[in-house]
């Protein structure tokens, strides 16, 4: 019996890091579900710090952001990203990627060749080097925090 509970939990591993994770478009995103739009819409970053962060977004930098359409707190904290993104008129490539929900509590993450625990995991580089992360829930305000990565880096 103890044999049987290990292999089902190694069953459950499997399962999750091998279940395939799908590449979204912003588009495909904000019409999840009302919500998803509804968040998009009342977001209104502020213009002085969107400024800001055009102004020191500099070359190289590329944002990997891990969600899960089924999260409550990607459905709040990416449509005011993607809104930021929008705002910046500026190209910062992005990738959306979607990620099913682990299959069981043991499972420490959703991707672990990126380390994500929890999403969304907005996870930002420069040149391809990882240079700073939101995990799941802003600390200050998303383009607060956006802007805490970017001013640090040179």
């Amino acid at each position: 019996m103890k044999g049987m509970h290990k292999a089902g939990a190694v069953f459950f591993v499997l399962i999750s890091t091998c279940w395939p994770a799908e590449e979204l478009t912003k588009e495909r995103i904000l019409a999840a579900g009302q919500a998803w739009r509804d968040n998009y819409d009342r977001y209104d970053p502020p213009a002085d710090l969107v400024g800001i962060l055009k102004e020191h977004l500099g070359a190289g930098l590329t944002v990997d952001v891990y969600l899960g359409l089924w999260c409550s707190d990607s459905k709040n904290n990416v449509p005011p990203f993607i809104k930021i993104l929008d705002r910046l008129d500026a190209a910062v490539p992005v990738r959306y990627i979607d990620v099913p929900r682990k299959t069981a509590r043991t499972v420490p993450y959703y991707v672990e060749e990126f380390k994500v625990e929890r999403v969304p995991t907005f996870i930002f580089y420069r040149e391809g080097r990882e240079i700073g992360r939101i995990v799941e829930n802003p600390q200050a305000g998303m383009i607060e925090d956006m802007l805490d990565i970017v001013l640090k880096q040179p």
